[in-house]
């Protein structure tokens, strides 16, 4: 299986494709595309990849990535394993970053905008606003029609401006080349993907990478930012956190649950990549 290149259908009296996502579909395919996605989620949670990088996302969670950047959703409920996948709630939009006309963004009323799209190369994690103005807003441009819906959605990104945000992918990360590479990482993310609850050997990564172990660490390395341990256990701490917000099971249920072989390890791995403990981030929810 390679990398998907999705090519996305728009009608022929708008310059921008939006819809509501109730279930996930392409979400769970390592994909990219020409245009840039927006995505604001009001129900549902879950762990993006996204380059070399991955985010938990919560409901309130807004996303721009942009064009030709390697990404995929996996929401909470949503895993290989899943025979029923749980319902979902997102706002989906795909716009080319001139929306298909000729120096669109040169116009000096939407330099703001312009910046806004240069400086997001890297992807931005959106902070919702307290007030609900950022989701009364892509309510509205759903609903909105002709120049109008044009109008609302230029509205949002100016809006954008103005709220929290945070760079995704590293300073470092470079797009995949799109050949055997895309092939390789989209096999290894399936792997992975499927197997993090159990133990992973190094070598049934490098067989599924067609390498040695040396070569596919180092090729790991350069192609995440983080080594097949780190990767592994970022993964396997997105879904600690579903199960601390979502289930009363104990902690080391959730330990063991999450892919880890003992406490001490995920106490520590938790604490390295959320910031605070197993108990402090349950107690916070």
């Amino acid at each position: 299986m390679i990398i998907k290149q999705f090519s996305l259908p728009k009608s022929g009296d708008q310059s921008f494709q939006m819809r509501r996502d109730y279930f996930p579909k392409h979400q769970s395919i390592w994909h990219y595309h020409d245009e840039f996605e927006l995505v604001y989620v009001i129900k549902g949670s879950g762990t993006l990849f996204i380059g070399d990088r991955i985010k938990i996302f919560q409901a309130g969670s807004a996303i721009l990535i942009p064009s030709h950047t390697p990404h995929y959703w996996l929401f909470d409920g949503n895993d290989e394993q899943t025979e029923n996948p749980e319902p979902i709630d997102c706002i989906v939009v795909h716009f080319l970053k001139d929306f298909g006309i000729e120096k669109f963004l040169q116009a000096p009323e939407l330099l703001e905008i312009k910046s806004l799209l240069d400086n997001s190369y890297r992807g931005l994690h959106i902070e919702d606003d307290i007030k609900g103005n950022f989701e009364a807003l892509f309510q509205k441009t759903l609903k909105a029609n002709g120049l109008t819906k044009l109008f609302k959605l230029l509205e949002i990104l100016l809006f954008t401006k103005e709220l929290n945000t945070e760079e995704l992918t590293s300073e470092n990360y470079s797009i995949l080349h799109q050949s055997e590479d895309q092939f390789r990482m989209n096999n290894l993310m399936k792997f992975i993907r499927a197997n993090y609850k159990h133990k992973i050997m190094l070598k049934d990564l490098a067989i599924v990478a067609g390498m040695t172990e040396n070569s596919f660490c180092r090729y790991f390395k350069q192609k995440t930012g983080k080594t097949p341990v780190q990767f592994i256990n970022e993964l396997r701490i997105s879904h600690a956190c579903y199960q601390l917000k979502n289930n009363k099971i104990s902690l080391k249920e959730i330990c063991y649950d999450s892919g880890f072989n003992n406490f001490v390890s995920f106490h520590k791995s938790f604490k390295t990549f959320m910031g605070c403990t197993p108990l402090q981030f349950k107690s916070n929810q």
